[in-house]
């Protein structure tokens, strides 16, 4: 944290600001557990852990929105994605939805999944 919430003075890493006398120190812990799942997240990915990655940088972006967990969490998107193809190329269409159906939760607004999952959808109709 570079500026107090409260009186948008600089601080220097003190828990406590300079100016307003705003005691910092729950807000620097948030930070400081968000970083910590962030860097869990990071490395249940690298040990193919996809279910306990999305966990730990759900906790992360709970606790705070940083730019590297929001570029993290569209890399694990676009991941889950080409699973969710890879399983419609195979024909496992319900497979395919239930994959959708999470990864929609973490991200409701998305264009790309709202079509995934049209086209899921389609071609579930299609199927029947």
């Amino acid at each position: 944290m570079e500026r107090c919430p409260c009186c948008n003075a600089r601080l220097s890493g003190a828990a406590r600001c300079p100016r307003c006398q705003a005691d910092l120190s729950h807000m620097m812990a948030a930070e400081q557990a968000a970083r910590f799942w962030l860097a869990k997240a990071i490395q249940y990915w690298q040990d193919n852990e996809a279910g306990q990655s999305v966990s730990a940088l759900e906790l992360s972006l709970r606790l705070k929105k940083t730019g590297l967990a929001l570029v993290f969490r569209d890399f694990l998107i676009r991941q889950q994605c080409q699973s969710v193809l890879d399983l419609l190329a195979q024909k496992q269409l319900l497979p395919a939805k239930q994959r959708l159906y999470s990864m929609r939760n973490w991200l409701p607004l998305s264009q790309l999944l709202q079509q995934l999952n049209a086209f899921t959808d389609y071609l579930l109709v299609q199927n029947q």
